[in-house]
């Protein structure tokens, strides 16, 4: 049998099954190893399997009904999927939107998309994790292909390549009515074309939405599925209901406040929970400890052991070692650069085993508190709270590399030149500083800008 296929000039043979003696063959179409049936030129060794050479030239997809997808042999502009967030070198379907898909994401996910769950009973499926420690890194930092959530936090399904699915997402309705658009149903969509969520008022970039097209309206997955109504343990006198909330009252939980987007509130009290303060993920791993923590409702507040300060009903417990934190504290860098020292500071929970010379903020200044977790460089008595540090967190990520050992291991500049004004009065006129590569010299020119009388306005 021979197949005449647009991507290649010969025409195909088919073959039954590739011999494993001879010289390994991929196929152009998906650059897979050719295992099964496929098709092969006899003259240029240009090999597809049989789902890619079969695979028809135009397809309409449930999870892109706007228009079609045409096949190509390569991608005309964006080399990577809108599927599995991978690159594209090989045949892909293409819509003049700007979705590009490898041709078997398109396949596959248009046959889930069609059958569902019941018709994928040869994909095994694992349940959901209880423990993300004795997993592989690819585990713990993969992400769900639709609703683009961390994988282990449900049951999923391991499709092979890399791809993954929740189980549940897997399951999800290709149309729902929301009482957020009521106008019309909403559509479940590749995200070609990323729109804020009308509930959280964030962008995502990849993944699954539910998208009305004529009025551009798109909610992610999981706001979608957040129910209207819940009852929490924080407030277990009356029910919460999801609502945009005018006041901008704090949440109870973060003590932040959000200028946009739907929270739970009391319609009694004015009790109010952010969404991801109402429901925070069960356990979590960072790099500030070495076990992971797990959520623990406190109904009094409670004192971080990660910076010292105060939190309210959702903690976070490392049982192992008797540690309770703020669930946004787990994320402490565990080693920061801080502007106002030569050295790199660490993150302790036990401050007492350095033996400090003093217990005084160096940011502040304020007394601290050697109960709860600060950072310090034990090699110069230098201490600064969690809290103080995170103020510099722009600075905290990056290794200075060559620092002039002029610089003052507790200053954040050095001088250079100086200048005298009057007879009493000598100022800084040039000073090297940690932010800038350059020397600052001092200007009075503040171009109309307002300067505080505490600051020196300098200029490179």
């Amino acid at each position: 049998m021979e197949l005449q296929h647009f991507s290649h000039k010969h025409p195909l043979v088919f073959i039954e099954k590739q011999n494993h003696e001879s010289e390994k063959a991929y196929c152009s179409g998906c650059g897979e190893l050719v295992s099964g049936s496929s098709f092969r030129c006899v003259e240029c060794r240009y090999y597809l399997d049989k789902l890619c050479a079969e695979a028809p030239s135009e397809i309409n997809h449930p999870f892109h009904c706007n228009h079609s997808l045409k096949l190509q042999v390569s991608p005309p502009f964006r080399n990577i999927c809108d599927f599995c967030d991978k690159g594209l070198d090989k045949f892909v379907y293409h819509c003049s939107c700007d979705l590009n898909l490898h041709i078997k994401c398109a396949l596959l996910s248009k046959s889930i998309a069609e059958k569902g769950f019941g018709k994928l009973d040869d994909i095994p499926h694992k349940e959901a994790l209880v423990s993300i420690e004795n997993f592989s890194e690819e585990l713990k930092g993969a992400k769900c292909f639709a609703c683009w959530q961390r994988l282990l936090d449900f049951a999923y399904l391991d499709l092979g390549h890399g791809i993954f699915l929740h189980k549940k997402c897997v399951d999800l309705p290709t149309e729902i009515n929301h009482f957020l658009h009521s106008q019309h149903s909403l559509i479940l969509q590749f995200n070609s074309k990323p729109l804020p969520c009308q509930m959280c008022k964030k962008t995502q970039l990849k993944g699954f939405v539910y998208r009305c097209s004529p009025c551009e309206v798109a909610l992610h997955i999981t706001c979608a599925e957040l129910p209207t109504k819940i009852n929490h343990l924080c407030h277990r006198n009356h029910p919460l209901f999801l609502k945009f909330d005018p006041e901008s009252l704090p949440c109870q939980i973060c003590q932040n406040t959000q200028d946009e987007g739907l929270v739970y509130c009391c319609s009694i009290c004015t009790f109010k929970l952010h969404v991801d303060c109402a429901s925070p993920p069960p356990i979590i791993k960072g790099e500030i400890h070495e076990h992971p923590f797990t959520l623990f409702w406190k109904q009094l507040p409670f004192i971080c052991d990660a910076c010292g300060t105060t939190g309210n009903f959702a903690s976070y417990t490392c049982y192992k070692c008797s540690l309770t934190i703020h669930g946004n504290c787990i994320s402490l860098p565990p080693i920061i650069k801080f502007p106002r020292h030569r050295h790199p500071l660490s993150h302790t929970f036990i401050l007492g085993q350095y033996e400090m010379k003093t217990l005084i903020c160096e940011a502040c200044p304020e007394k601290v508190n050697a109960q709860h977790g600060v950072y310090c460089c034990s090699d110069c008595n230098y201490v600064v709270h969690a809290d103080c540090a995170q103020e510099y967190s722009w600075f905290s990520f990056y290794e200075l590399e060559d620092m002039d050992e002029d610089l003052n291991e507790k200053s954040a500049f050095a001088v250079i030149k100086v200048s005298k004004l009057g007879e009493d009065i000598v100022i800084a006129s040039e000073i090297k500083h940690l932010n800038h590569q350059h020397n600052l010299v001092l200007s009075n020119d503040s171009e109309g800008h307002k300067v505080s009388t505490m600051l020196l306005l300098v200029q490179c």
